[in-house]
C-alpha cells in the first residue's frame, strides 16, 4: 500500500481519532481507579479505627487486636498523649515504648481523627494511617492508629495497570484492524471512480462506477456515470460535426475548383452558360462564408471576445427590418409573414446586433424548414419584468428524440432538416449563447410535421426620461 494513497491517508485518520479516544480514556480509567482503590483502602482503616475507638473499653481486649490485624492485613497501635506507644500489633513495625513522630503525633496531640499517609523510620516502609481519640477507664488518653502498607496497594493498582495496558493493546489490535477493514470499504467506491475515470479519460466510455449507496458517494458515482454518458454524446456529436464540416468545406471547394475550371479552359457554349457557372461559384462562396463565419463566431464567444454594445432599442423598427430582410426568401416559398406586437411594449436595453442575429437566424430557419404556403409568425408581448418573442412556423418540426439536442453546437438534427443552403450545424448554438449574453433565456416546442415555436424571454428595464 502507498505511502500517499487515500486508503493509508483515511486509515491514519481513523486511526489517530481513535487513538485520541482510547489513550485519554485508559489514562482516564488508570487514575480514577488509583484513586478509588486508595480511597477505598484509606476509608476501610477508617472505619477500622473508629469502630475500635468506640468499642475498646478494657485493656484486656488489646490482645484480640493482633488477631483483627492479621485479619485485615494491617497493623495496629495505641499510643498516650505522648506518643509513646503502649501497644502494638507487630513489634517490628513500631516497638512497644516508642514513640510516634512528625506529622502523626501532632495530628494525635490536637485530639483529632488522625487520615495521612505515615512514614515509618523503623522498617523504612510507607504506610496509610488512619487514628481516632481513645479513652480507655481514664488510664489511657491517647489515640488508636491503624496502618496499612502503602506498597500492597501500589502492588495492586500496578497489577490493575497491567491488565488495562494489556486491555490497551487489544484495543489497538483492534483499532488497527478496524481502521483497515474501514479505510478500505470506504476508500473502495473512490479508488473504482479513479479508475473508471481513467478509463473514460481514455475513451471507454463504457465503464460505470458500481452505485452502492443512496449517500453523497452514491451521488459522485451517479454523477461520474452521467459524466461519461455525457461526454461519449458529445464525442458522437464532435465526431459527426467534423464530418458534416469536411462535407460541407468539401462540396463548395469541388464545386468552385470544377466551374473555375471550366470557364478558365473556355469549355462554356456561350456568355449565358458562362454567367450560370459564375452564378454557381458566388452560391458555394456564399456558403463557404457562412460556414466560417458561424464557427468564427463560436470562437470568439468561447474566447470571451464578444464585444457587446447594450443601448436602448426600438423593438418594433428591429423586428420590421428583420422581416423585411427575410422578406425575398419567404415569398419564394410562398410563405406567409405574419407580426402580432403588442404596441406597449417599450423601448429595450439590449445589443441591437446581437439581437437582430438571433431573430434573422429564427426566421431564416423557420423559412428554411418551412412547406411551400405556410405561415412564419413573430409575436411580442411585455409584462413588469420580461420582454418575451416567439418565433412561430408551421414548418416539418423536430422529433422529439433531436429536441433536447438541438442547442449543442455540435448537434445536428435529422438529415431531412438539412439542406446545402447554410445549414452547418451550428446557428441554433450561436443563438443559444447570444441570448445568455443578453441574460435572456430561450425555450423551443415542437411538434413533428406540425410546426415549431422558439421562445425568448429578454429582462426589462424602465427607460429614464432624459
Amino acid at each position: 500500500m502507498k505511502w500517499n494513497s487515500i486508503v493509508f491517508k483515511l486509515g491514519g485518520t481513523i486511526f489517530i481519532i481513535l487513538m485520541c479516544v482510547i489513550l485519554p480514556l485508559t489514562y482516564t480509567i488508570d487514575q480514577l481507579f488509583a484513586r478509588f482503590y486508595f480511597s477505598e483502602a484509606r476509608h476501610q482503616i477508617d472505619q477500622l479505627a473508629y469502630q475500635y475507638s468506640r468499642t475498646l473499653t478494657d485493656l484486656k481486649d488489646m490482645d484480640s487486636l493482633k488477631t483483627v490485624a492479621r485479619l485485615t492485613k494491617t497493623e495496629i497501635c495505641i499510643i498516650d498523649r505522648e506518643g509513646k506507644v503502649l501497644y502494638t500489633s507487630n513489634d517490628q513495625h513500631l516497638p512497644q515504648e516508642t514513640k510516634v513522630s512528625g506529622n502523626l503525633l501532632s495530628s494525635v496531640y490536637s485530639g483529632k481523627a488522625v487520615k495521612q499517609d505515615y512514614f515509618n523510620p523503623y522498617n523504612q516502609k510507607n504506610y496509610l494511617a488512619s487514628g481516632k481519640p481513645l479513652q480507655i477507664d481514664d488510664k489511657v488518653n491517647g489515640a488508636i492508629l491503624v496502618f496499612s502498607k502503602a506498597e500492597q496497594i501500589k502492588q495492586t493498582i500496578h497489577h490493575i495497570e497491567l491488565l488495562l495496558l494489556a486491555s490497551l493493546l487489544g484495543a489497538l489490535c483492534m483499532a488497527l484492524g478496524f481502521t483497515y477493514i474501514a479505510s478500505k470499504k470506504l476508500a473502495s467506491p473512490l479508488l473504482q471512480m479513479e479508475k473508471v475515470t481513467r478509463d473514460v479519460a481514455k475513451g471507454k466510455f463504457y465503464r460505470k462506477v458500481a452505485i452502492t449507496s443512496n449517500d453523497e458517494v452514491g451521488s459522485l458515482a451517479a454523477a461520474i456515470n452521467d459524466l461519461g454518458h455525457e461526454l461519449e454524446g458529445y464525442r458522437n456529436r464532435q465526431t459527426e460535426f467534423l464530418a458534416n464540416i469536411s462535407h460541407d468545406l468539401r462540396t463548395p471547394i469541388s464545386y468552385i475548383k470544377g466551374y473555375t475550371q471550366v470557364i478558365h479552359d473556355k469549355l462554356y457554349k456561350n456568355e449565358k452558360e458562362k454567367d450560370l457557372y459564375l452564378s454557381i461559384i458566388l452560391d458555394e462562396v456564399n456558403q463557404l462564408n457562412v460556414l466560417v463565419a458561424d464557427l468564427f463566431e463560436l470562437s470568439k464567444i468561447d474566447g470571451g471576445q464578444l464585444d457587446l454594445h447594450f443601448n436602448w432599442v426600438n423593438l418594433h423598427d428591429l423586428i420590421e427590418n428583420c422581416l423585411t430582410k427575410v422578406g425575398l426568401k419567404a415569398k419564394k416559398k410562398k410563405l406567409r409573414l405574419l407580426k402580432e406586437i403588442d404596441d406597449r411594449i417599450p423601448f429595450i436595453y439590449t445589443d441591437a446586433v446581437r439581437l437582430e442575429q438571433i431573430l434573422m437566424n429564427l426566421l431564416e430557419n423557420a423559412i428554411r424548414y418551412n412547406r411551400s404556403n405556410g405561415d412564419v409568425k413573430i409575436a411580442g408581448y411585455a409584462d413588469k419584468k420580461k420582454v418575451n418573442l416567439v418565433i412561430e412556423d408551421t414548418g416539418i418540426g423536430i422529433s422529439e428524440h433531436d429536441l433536447p439536442y438541438i442547442f449543442e453546437r455540435f448537434y445536428k438534427a435529422d438529415k431531412s432538416r438539412s439542406d446545402r443552403q447554410g445549414s452547418t450545424g451550428l446557428g441554433l448554438s450561436i443563438v443559444k449563447q447570444l441570448v445568455i449574453l443578453l441574460e435572456g433565456d430561450i425555450k423551443v416546442k415542437s411538434t413533428l410535421n406540425k410546426g415549431t415555436s422558439f421562445s425568448i424571454t429578454l429582462p426589462f428595464r424602465v427607460r429614464e426620461n432624459s
